[in-house]
């Protein structure tokens, strides 16, 4: 899961926190409660500053690998 630092711990304004707090929400419906490693949050609190439209894009690509990960499963093993 993907925990938002707190406020006043980066030189961010309110708006700034409120917006990455939306983006952060949109990814933890993909990530959950999967536990991430420090450089994995990071990463993805990194990846919610960006503009809406990035994290939605990033979204629905990972959505689709998930998807397509879930028919090769589904497959049946090759000789």
């Amino acid at each position: 899961m993907i925990r938002q630092p707190k406020r006043g711990t980066r030189n961010v304004n309110d708006c700034f926190y409120d917006f990455e707090a939306e983006q952060i929400d949109r990814l933890n419906e993909i990530f959950g409660n999967i536990e991430l490693s420090r450089s994995e949050e990071r990463t993805l609190v990194w990846l919610a500053g960006w503009e809406e439209s990035t994290v939605k894009n990033v979204i629905s690509a990972i959505r689709k690998a998930m998807a397509a990960e879930a028919i090769r499963l589904e497959q049946p093993s090759r000789p």
